[in-house]
C-alpha cells in the first residue's frame, strides 16, 4: 500500500511540475509576442518646455528648423538635402517603412501625420522601426481633435527606447 501512495505522490508532483513549467513557458512566450504599450507618450509642447536638456534642444531643432528630409508617401520616397535627418510620412506610409527603399541610416526623427481618426485602423508598432539605427524621436501629429489618452492606446512598442511625442493641431 505504501508503494501505491508513493507512486501517486510522485505522479502528482511530476504532473504539477510539468504544468508549472508549461504555464511559465506560455507566460514568457506571451510577453515576447504581444507588444507592450509605449510607457510614455508626451505632448510635444510639454516635453520641449519642461527642461532644456540636449534631447529637448535636438528635438526642437528637428521639429521647427529646416532640415534635410525624406518624405515617404504612397510607397514613394522623395529626399530633399544631402543627409536627411527627418522622415515625414502618413499612417499608411508608416506601415510600409520596414520595406521602404531609401537611406535610413541618418534619420533621427520620424513624423507620422494622421489626418482623420478613420485612418487609425492598426496599431503603430514602433518595433517595426528597427531599421533606423540613429532614430531617437517619433512625433505623431494628428490634424483633428485627438487626445493623448487616445493615441496612447494605439502606439505599441517592443523594447524600443524612442522619445515619443504627440500633438493634435487642427491647423497643420
Amino acid at each position: 500500500m505504501d508503494k501505491s501512495i508513493g507512486s501517486y505522490s510522485f505522479l502528482r508532483n511530476l504532473i504539477g511540475g510539468i504544468l508549472i513549467l508549461f504555464s511559465m513557458q506560455t507566460i514568457v512566450h506571451a510577453q515576447q509576442v504581444v507588444p507592450s504599450k509605449v510607457t510614455s507618450i508626451q505632448l510635444l509642447d510639454n516635453y520641449l518646455n519642461n527642461s532644456k536638456g540636449s534631447d529637448q534642444l535636438r528635438l526642437n531643432d528637428l521639429v521647427y528648423e529646416v532640415q534635410s528630409s525624406v518624405y515617404f508617401e504612397n510607397n514613394e520616397a522623395k529626399t530633399y538635402g544631402t543627409t536627411p535627418v527627418n522622415l515625414y510620412t502618413d499612417i499608411n506610409g508608416f506601415l510600409q517603412l520596414p520595406n521602404a527603399n531609401f537611406e535610413k541610416a541618418t534619420i533621427e526623427l520620424i513624423t507620422i501625420r494622421i489626418d482623420n481618426s478613420s485612418q487609425i485602423t492598426n496599431t503603430l508598432n514602433l518595433a517595426s522601426l528597427s531599421g533606423f539605427p540613429k532614430l531617437k524621436y517619433v512625433y505623431i501629429l494628428a490634424t483633428f481633435p485627438y487626445t493623448l489618452q487616445q493615441i496612447s492606446k494605439v502606439v505599441t512598442s517592443s523594447g524600443s527606447d524612442y522619445i515619443v511625442v504627440f500633438k493634435s493641431d487642427m491647423g497643420s
